[in-house]
């Protein structure tokens, strides 16, 4: 799920969303009214594996912040770094992706 923080980011999470989901990965993004805890409630709920939030400190880097199910907070990562643990972990078939991703090899 790509969450975003300011109707500013909106853009921006969509086009995350657009391009991971391009990659084979399922992607939703949340770009409606709520607050941001609300959306990252409704996103645990909804079962997503991995929440990244977009505000505009993030669309001024081109980064997102990460964080997961278990609301473990990971930072901020490159959109080019966090496909590339995505699909570390999806090639490698990971059971615990939520626990891999922060120590996917270089």
């Amino acid at each position: 799920m790509v969450v975003s923080v300011v109707s500013a980011a909106a853009e921006y999470t969509e086009k995350i969303k657009k391009e991971l989901y391009e990659l084979g990965f399922e992607c939703e993004a949340d770009t409606e009214g709520d607050t941001v805890q609300k959306k990252i409630r409704n996103a645990q709920l909804a079962q997503f594996n991995f929440i990244l939030v977009c505000g505009q400190k993030e669309v001024d880097s081109n980064t997102v912040n990460v964080r997961t199910r278990d609301n473990k907070v990971h930072g901020e990562f490159s959109l080019e770094e966090l496909i590339r643990r995505f699909t570390y972990l999806k090639e490698n078939q990971s059971l615990n992706a939520e626990e891999e991703f922060i120590n996917v090899p270089q």
